[in-house]
C-alpha cells in the first residue's frame, strides 16, 4: 500500500502587522519531509510506502498573502493527482488556524480539504492531525475519516498523536470501514492562556474524551480549543469523536454530544493558568523574588499565537528601574528588521549601538541600545537552513545589567535548548523575559518563579473584550444561556 503525506501550518492573526508571506514558510520536500512526521517508522514497519507531497510549516504571524497559499495549495494537489492511481490513503497534518487574504471562506486548511476531496471521491480514506488550536466545521470533518488533536497544551504531545492517527489509519487501511468522524459545535470561544491541560477544566475534559477512546469502539475523541485571533464563522470550541466501525457511528454520536455537554457545563471554570499579573505587579515580582531563576512571559506579544515580536515593553520596564536587586536581566527577544541588518555582518565581543523598535506604538517605542553582541547563534535548529531569518543576536547593554536578543522574525522561544543554539547559557541570568501565552513546559521545570505579564499587544490575554462579528451566536462568554436554549433540536 502506498500513503501520500502533507503538512501545513499557520497561525493566522489578524491583529498582527507582519503577513505571513512565502518566505516566511519553512518548505520540506521528499526524505526531509518524511523524517518530519514522527511516525514513518509505524508505516514502514507496516509495509507501506510513504509518499512525501509538501511540508510548509510556517511561524504564528498574521494572515497568509494568497500567492503563499497557492503555491502550497497548487503543490499539494499535484501530488494528489499525479498519484491518484497507486496511492490507497491521505496522511495530513492541518494545524487549523490559517487566514488567506483574499481566500472564500479564508481558512487553507478547509480548501485544502475540500479539494482533495474533490479529486480523490468520496471512498478514499483520509487521515488528519491537528493542532487543538484549530477552527472546525460540519464540512471539514464530513471529508476526512479519521480525526485527531493533540491532548496537551504547551504541546508535549505532538509525536505521540501522529503515531496514534498513524497506528489508527493503518488499521482502517486494513480494514476498510465506511466511518466518518461525529462533530459538536460547542458554543464556547476561549484563549489558549485560559485552557492549559494540566489544569481543570481541561483535566477533566480530556479525562473524558480518554474514557470513551476506552470503550472499544471509538477509535479517537478530541476537544478543540480553537483558534481566536482573526473574526471568522468556524471560529469556537469543538468535539470530535471517530467511531471504531460504521456500527458504532450512533455510539460516537452520543458520546460527541456527552463531551460537549460536559465542556459546556464547565464553562465558567476556563481561567488562566499559574501565577497571572497586571504588567507593573509583574515586573516588581520577578525583581523582588528572593532567589534562582523567574520567568516573565510578555503575553501580550504572544509571537506563538501570531504576533509581531515588536513589543520593547517589558524591556522598557527593565531599564528604569531604581534598583536591578543585583539580578541579571535576558528579554527573548525582540523583532526589529533594522536593527538585525545593522548587527547581522557583525561578529561577537563587537561593540554596537542602535535604535531598537518598529516605533509603530506605545509597546514598541524605540529603546537606544549602547552595548556589546555577546552571542550570535540560531533562534531555532530548525532555521538551520534559514540563517538570514533563524539567527538570534544578543546585545548585552554597557550600563544596566540586560542583554536582549534581536531577531529578524518572530521566532518563540519555548524550549531551554533554544537558549544553548542561540549561544547562550541560561544559569547566567536571574530573569528570562519571553513571549507566550502561558508559560511553557520547560520554564515551569526550571524556573524557581514564572508569571505571566498581562501586557497590550496584538495577543492581548482578557479576550473577552474582544470584537467577533462572523462568529456563531449565542456563544460564551458573549452570551450565557444553557445548551439545550442553544441547540433546541439537537
Amino acid at each position: 500500500m502506498r500513503v501520500l503525506v502533507g503538512q501545513f501550518s499557520s497561525e493566522s492573526n489578524e491583529h498582527s502587522r507582519s503577513l505571513m508571506t512565502f518566505e516566511k514558510f519553512l518548505f520540506r520536500f521528499g526524505e526531509e519531509m518524511l523524517d518530519s512526521i514522527y511516525c514513518r517508522d509505524i508505516f514502514e514497519d507496516e509495509g507501506i510506502e510513504l509518499v512525501p507531497s509538501i511540508s510548509a510549516r510556517g511561524h504564528p504571524h498574521g494572515l497568509v498573502t494568497y500567492d503563499a497559499y497557492q503555491f502550497i495549495h497548487d503543490r499539494l494537489m499535484q501530488a494528489v493527482k499525479e498519484n491518484l492511481g497507486t496511492i490507497d490513503g491521505i496522511f495530513l497534518f492541518l494545524h487549523g488556524a490559517s487566514k488567506v487574504i483574499g481566500l472564500e471562506g479564508g481558512s487553507a486548511e478547509h480548501a485544502f480539504i475540500r479539494d482533495i476531496r474533490k479529486i480523490v471521491g468520496p471512498y478514499m480514506p483520509i487521515a488528519l492531525v491537528m493542532d487543538p488550536h484549530g477552527n472546525l466545521s460540519q464540512e471539514l470533518v464530513d471529508n476526512v475519516n479519521i480525526l485527531r488533536c493533540y491532548r496537551h497544551s504547551p504541546h508535549t504531545d505532538m509525536a505521540e498523536t501522529y503515531r496514534f492517527v498513524a497506528k489508527s489509519f493503518i488499521d482502517l487501511l486494513k480494514n476498510r470501514q465506511n466511518i466518518h468522524p461525529e462533530y459538536c459545535k460547542v458554543p464556547i470561544i476561549i484563549g489558549g492562556e485560559k485552557s492549559v491541560s494540566l489544569d481543570e477544566p481541561m483535566l477533566s475534559i480530556n479525562a473524558l474524551c480518554d474514557e470513551a477512546e476506552k470503550t472499544g469502539r471509538i477509535r479517537s475523541a478530541s476537544f478543540h480549543i480553537g483558534y481566536l485571533r482573526h473574526d471568522g464563522d468556524k471560529l469556537g470550541c469543538s468535539v470530535v469523536v471517530v467511531p471504531q466501525t460504521a456500527k458504532d457511528q450512533k455510539f460516537a454520536r452520543v458520546w460527541a454530544k456527552k463531551i460537549r455537554a460536559f465542556a459546556y457545563e464547565r464553562r465558567h471554570e476556563f481561567h488562566y493558568h499559574g501565577n497571572v499579573k497586571e504588567p507593573e505587579d509583574a515586573i516588581k515580582a520577578v525583581v523582588k523574588y528572593p532567589a534562582g531563576t523567574c520567568f516573565l512571559t510578555d503575553s501580550g506579544d504572544n509571537v506563538g499565537s501570531g504576533a509581531d515580536g515588536f513589543n520593547t515593553y517589558v524591556l522598557r520596564q527593565i531599564l528604569v528601574l531604581d534598583d536591578f536587586n543585583n539580578k541579571s536581566y535576558l528579554v527573548a527577544g525582540i523583532v526589529d528588521k533594522a536593527a538585525y541588518k545593522y548587527l547581522y555582518n557583525k561578529q561577537v565581543n563587537d561593540e554596537v549601538e542602535f535604535d531598537l523598535g518598529a516605533d509603530l506604538d506605545e509597546m514598541c517605542k524605540k529603546v537606544h541600545v549602547k552595548g556589546k553582541i555577546i552571542a550570535k547563534g540560531l533562534a531555532d535548529k530548525a532555521y538551520a537552513k534559514r540563517e538570514d531569518i533563524g539567527t538570534a543576536i544578543t546585545v548585552k547593554f554597557n550600563d544596566a545589567p540586560v542583554c536582549v536578543v534581536v531577531e529578524y522574525d518572530a521566532i518563540q522561544y519555548v524550549d531551554l535548548d533554544q537558549f544553548e543554539c542561540s549561544g547562550l547559557d541560561v544559569k547566567d541570568y536571574d530573569v528570562i523575559v519571553v513571549k507566550e501565552g502561558y508559560i511553557s513546559d520547560d520554564y515551569n521545570k526550571y524556573g524557581d518563579y514564572c508569571v505571566m505579564s498581562l501586557t497590550q499587544g496584538p495577543t492581548y490575554q482578557k479576550s473577552e473584550g474582544l470584537i467577533f462579528r462572523q462568529i456563531m451566536r449565542p456563544c460564551f462568554p458573549y452570551d450565557d444561556l444553557e445548551l439545550d436554549e442553544i441547540f433546541p433540536n439537537d
